[in-house]
């Protein structure tokens, strides 16, 4: 009910108010905030857009981190080699995204013994070694808080792996900020949309949902360039981190995809645009000097 009235009356300065949170938080490098721009590849249309989406993202400095799925990297090895000369991250996103209606339908991630959960992901890491010579350190659970549950954590210490972006903002008690989980897991919640702050903000839920609500306010493309660069500014202001992710195959059918590309570098000066493997080494740079200014407090 409480969800709901937020969602009706007042959703941006709801979500608005969580990104005050971070105020006077670390900033990333010197910068006031910082993005993540991140793909899922679910489907073969999706890895049938890479060209058209490397071609475009050619053209700025930053890079991106992409939700690969084990077996479309075996089909299409090419295609996601590619990410990877192009100097973007690939996230382990499951051998075969259980629920997927293509690759594994009516199989629920959440469902799975804790066994087919570790295989799913040991799986497609074995993928990207042998045919992209590429370890993933990273995972993103399929469909995220929908099938997510903290028994993840474990399974990616089990694989040696550093961080998940398997959860969302309003389903965290960090204002998005990442935050160290259980098992040393880092979490890069992802953000949610501004005018229902209760779902994650990506594409699929902005254009191809079929809910009713999400059809209010955002079903143009220039509705969804306004929210993504009013999350941009409001990172900004708030300090905050921002976690943005898009599927691919909506890329050639957006026009406007450059233009949130051109925002995105012209606030440069204030914004830090890193892939989930830099903010790793971020958090871990971080922490070296926290603990050497407290051995020189001791």
């Amino acid at each position: 009910m409480v969800m709901g009235l937020l969602t009706f009356t007042s959703p941006q300065r709801f979500l608005k108010s969580i990104f005050r949170a971070n105020q006077n938080r670390p900033v990333c490098w010197g910068k006031q905030a910082c993005l993540t721009l991140s793909f899922d590849c679910d489907y073969e249309e999706d890895v049938a857009a890479f060209p058209e989406l490397l071609s475009i993202l050619k053209n700025y400095s930053f890079k991106a981190s992409f939700a690969c799925v084990g077996n479309w990297i075996e089909r299409f090895p090419e295609a996601h080699l590619q990410l990877l000369l192009n100097d973007h991250e690939i996230v382990n996103h499951t051998y075969s995204h259980p629920d997927n209606e293509v690759l594994n339908p009516g199989r629920k991630f959440k469902t799975l013994p804790l066994s087919e959960k570790y295989q799913e992901i040991e799986r497609c890491h074995q993928v990207c070694r042998q045919y992209l010579n590429y370890e993933p350190i990273g995972c993103r659970i399929p469909h995220f808080r929908n099938l997510f549950t903290p028994d993840i954590y474990g399974l990616l210490q089990k694989a040696c792996y550093r961080y998940s972006s398997s959860t969302w903002l309003t389903n965290t008690l960090s204002g998005g900020y990442p935050f160290q989980a259980e098992k040393s897991i880092w979490e890069f919640p992802l953000t949610t949309c501004p005018k229902h702050p209760f779902t994650v903000f990506d594409t699929w839920h902005s254009f191809r949902s079929p809910r009713w609500i999400y059809r209010l306010g955002h079903r143009t493309e220039n509705a969804y360039l306004e929210l993504f660069q009013k999350l941009i500014d409001w990172g900004i202001e708030t300090g905050s981190y921002i976690n943005v992710y898009l599927d691919p195959l909506d890329i050639p059918r957006m026009k406007n995809f450059i233009r949130i590309c051109d925002y995105i570098a012209a606030r440069s000066d204030h914004l830090c645009v890193l892939r989930y493997q830099d903010l790793i080494d971020l958090l871990d740079e971080m922490e070296a000097i926290a603990k050497e200014q407290n051995q020189l407090k001791t």
